[in-house]
């Protein structure tokens, strides 16, 4: 999923998750094994916990390249435009895609939609010369 700040600090779900195996080994429990008052598995839990956290959840990183090309390109995005983006995301992993050509606003974004990231923007003078490659799927917002 995608890196989430947290007291100024980058949290991304595999680091959690490696953070909770590490916990349940020091405490003596066993991932999947222990369960609780519900008798539902430790990891079931914590994977329930992390469905909420994200589910929902319409933020959005940019990569350096792709906040450096947003730099260069001046291309100005406003609270509203980065939740779309969140949202785009989420409607493309529904469907299954991974690498998305979100196109808004007069501007191209390439999105890796599970780990909600934004790669490369491109602007739309840049657009009319360019060739999107390995995608698989197209949002227009």
């Amino acid at each position: 999923m995608s890196d989430q700040i947290i007291n100024k600090y980058n949290f991304t779900q595999d680091a959690m998750i490696r953070q909770a195996e590490r916990i349940g080994q020091t405490t003596g429990a066993t991932t999947g094994v222990t369960g609780n008052a519900n008798n539902q598995p430790q990891d079931s839990q914590f994977k329930n916990l992390l469905d909420q956290r994200y589910i929902g959840n319409e933020e959005v990183s940019f990569s350096k390249h792709a906040a450096l090309r947003t730099q260069q390109r001046n291309i100005s995005l406003t609270t509203a435009d980065v939740e779309k983006l969140g949202e785009a995301c989420s409607r493309a992993s529904q469907k299954g895609i991974k690498e998305a050509l979100v196109v808004m606003n007069e501007s191209a974004f390439i999105v890796n939609a599970p780990n909600r990231t934004v790669i490369t923007v491109v602007d739309k003078n840049e657009m009319k010369e360019n060739v999107f490659t390995h995608i698989d799927g197209a949002l227009f917002i």
